[in-house]
């Protein structure tokens, strides 16, 4: 599954240095729900990351797409950033 996962500068910073995201590892369904997110938390890094099984959030959600988890460290390799 493609998720959208909207973090912060410094964490993104973090992430290449870990060669990871540390789980759980939360995302959109949709690039226009992170962006929304991401405009509601002052976050302003969008990363599309690949993984497999997820779980759908039933609270952090908003009316451009679901919130799902991983309940698996996603290696930097599976990601690709979107809007730094």
């Amino acid at each position: 599954m493609t998720l959208f996962h909207v973090t912060k500068p410094k964490k993104a910073k973090l992430y290449r240095q870990t060669g990871h995201i540390k789980k759980p590892v939360r995302g959109f369904t949709t690039l226009m729900a992170a962006m929304a997110w991401a405009i509601k938390t002052g976050r302003t890094v969008i990363y599309s990351v690949q993984g497999d099984p997820a779980f759908k959030l039933p609270d952090h959600h908003n009316q451009f797409g679901e919130a799902w988890w991983l309940d698996e460290n996603v290696p930097v390799e599976k990601i690709k950033c979107v809007r730094w």
